[in-house]
């Protein structure tokens, strides 16, 4: 549903090889030139005409209905003043109806989509620079799904590292014999400490650090007790990042294990595609090596990639590209990969690899990283911020807001939503900025119920339900027209018909960030009506029930927006 389409049906019928597309609609630059302007750059060129020459002729020549009140023109735009009881009445009904669907295009229906996102090392708890990996995938798969997508999340364990080497020798050491069958004698939290001091000891000891790499090699041959060995740290550590990633909302649908791709015969084809373009060699070590020169790699970083080791045992690479190939024969419509900006040269050397043997790669979704104003808040051997700990924290900071809000509230309510809002604040901190830039997180402004924040628009949500509480039952079916008279009124209405368009962006660019700013944008919006334009104390009863229900249908669309940043609304704040 467009607010637009009866003005757009009365263009087209004028004009016919119009495209509703081609028709730009967007609130005018001032309330006295009109409600609503038309934008004909698109329109004009399609029918020949230089933009304010085509506006000139809709203005004279198309005959509107009675949604069209005025029209004039300003150079290339066409002002409409529109009746906006009729124009509103079908927003907010249609906003209604829609309720937890509404925004959505439905581009994904019958369609299905791959991502991949976080895996973490399986060596140590979650650190917070890898909480947006995480953020960013879950939200793009809760917008994946809104659009009717059916979404499977990927999580690549990688039980082959050198690091998983150490810890078993390490836990073997001071604890003796374990498999998978048996229950180790450590806890997750145990894991990272442990690890930091195997590496050190690695660096300094060669002869601990061979057996790491003596237990590699015998994962490399499928030894059983080695597997056996690495599942049991591996499981371990991917319980407990489960567990703490569960607690920003964030779950997985499938875990595929690097061990099972370490020499996968799909890359028999790809290796042999390689060679009939002489992109493949022996180097002095023995190792076989893809020159990418020779595929259209034109700088001299990056330009070998190493598949296997002279002894015959396969890379991290190799192992990468069989899973990838893995991933694209699961036949869905769309395959996307969540990576940090460093690894953007890496996928591009697999992308560049794959597409000379003739196969396609995931697209690739990249982002910056996280930084704290405040510098690190909980440090282990000052190296990382644990995310378990920075959520412990928000949580902290989050009660006290909420103790001085909610003080009335049983402590249960104020337990949950302390919780509710900790979680708004890390999230929308971190998803309203585009990927491509660093985040900086601040406790006291991420917290703050006023200002650019997730908890600013959590509260706005709960200042509605409390005005909806007090105003009573909603009519059952809402009515065809409004009373739709101030410009306040007219600006929040047009905001939320806004919204199909933010997310249709939104999945084109495969960022959400956009979501976030429009949930900004339309809570300031809110508020700006909530103190100019009063609900219960409306002149008439036909007001009373217009901005009720305009005030219903702004919470749905912001709780639609929210849900997808992975942010519950809440009754009370």
């Amino acid at each position: 549903m467009n607010l637009f389409d009866p003005i757009s049906a009365a263009i087209r019928a004028q004009f016919p090889e119009v495209e509703t597309d081609d028709l730009v609609y967007a609130p005018a630059p001032k309330p006295e030139l009109g409600d609503v302007a038309l934008r004909t750059f698109v329109a004009a060129k399609r029918v020949g005409l230089a933009a304010p020459q085509f506006a000139a002729r809709i203005a004279k020549e198309v005959s509107f209905g009675p949604e069209v009140a005025e029209v004039t023109v300003s150079g290339p735009y066409v002002n409409f003043r529109v009746d906006r009881g009729r124009l509103g009445g079908r927003v907010i009904k249609h906003i209604i109806e829609e309720g937890a669907s509404f925004g959505s295009g439905r581009t994904g229906v019958n369609r299905r989509a791959l991502i991949e996102h976080t895996s973490i090392n399986p060596n140590a708890s979650p650190h917070v620079g890898r909480a947006r990996n995480a953020m960013i995938g879950d939200s793009l798969t809760r917008l994946l799904g809104f659009e009717g997508y059916d979404v499977s999340v990927h999580y690549y364990v990688n039980d082959m590292g050198r690091q998983i080497g150490l810890l078993v020798l390490s836990i073997e050491e001071r604890f003796g014999h374990f498999d998978e069958h048996t229950p180790l004698p450590i806890s997750f939290e145990d894991v990272l400490q442990i690890y930091v001091d195997a590496n050190r000891r690695a660096e300094e000891d060669e002869a601990f650090a061979a057996k790491g790499y003596g237990l590699l090699a015998k994962m490399e041959t499928g030894d059983p007790e080695t597997k056996a060995k690495f599942h049991a740290v591996t499981n371990l550590c991917l319980n407990g990042q489960i567990l703490v990633l569960a607690r920003l909302g964030i779950n997985y649908d499938v875990f595929d294990r690097e061990s099972d791709f370490i020499r996968d015969p799909r890359l028999d084809a790809v290796v042999a595609a390689l060679a009939e373009l002489d992109a493949v060699f022996t180097d002095e070590q023995g190792r076989l090596v893809v020159d990418l020169a020779k595929i259209g790699h034109t700088a001299d970083e990056g330009r070998y990639f190493v598949l296997m080791r002279a002894n015959g045992s396969s890379m991290y690479g190799y192992r990468d590209l069989a899973y990838t190939l893995h991933k694209m024969e699961q036949g869905a419509d769309l395959n996307l990969i969540v990576l940090g900006e460093d690894h953007k040269l890496y996928a591009q050397q697999q992308r560049m690899i794959l597409e000379a043997a003739g196969f396609t790669a995931p697209e690739s979704v990249y982002y910056a990283y996280i930084v704290l104003k405040e510098g690190k808040m909980s440090t282990r051997q000052g190296k990382v911020v644990l995310l378990s700990e920075f959520l412990d924290e928000a949580i902290r900071r989050a009660a006290v807001k909420v103790e001085e809000q909610c003080a009335d509230l049983p402590e249960a309510d104020r337990d949950i939503i302390a919780s509710r809002v900790a979680v708004a604040a890390v999230r929308f901190a971190i998803l309203r900025v585009n990927p491509n830039k660093n985040v900086v997180f601040d406790w006291e402004s991420s917290l703050s119920f006023t200002g650019d924040t997730g908890p600013y628009v959590q509260y706005s949500c709960a200042r509605i339900c409390s005005l909806l509480r007090k105003y009573g039952e909603l009519p059952a079916e809402p009515p065809e027209e409004l009373v739709i008279e101030t410009d306040c009124e007219w600006a929040l209405c047009m905001k939320l018909i806004a919204f199909r368009e933010v997310i249709a962006s939104a999945v084109q660019q495969r960022n959400t960030a956009p979501v976030a700013q429009y949930a900004l944008e339309t809570a300031r919006q809110f508020n700006s009506f909530y103190h100019e334009c009063p609900v219960m104390d409306a002149p008439t009863e036909a007001q009373q029930v217009s901005r009720a229900l305009l005030c219903a249908a702004t919470r749905q669309t912001l709780s639609n927006a929210l849900a997808l940043l992975g942010i519950e609304v809440v009754d009370r704040m």
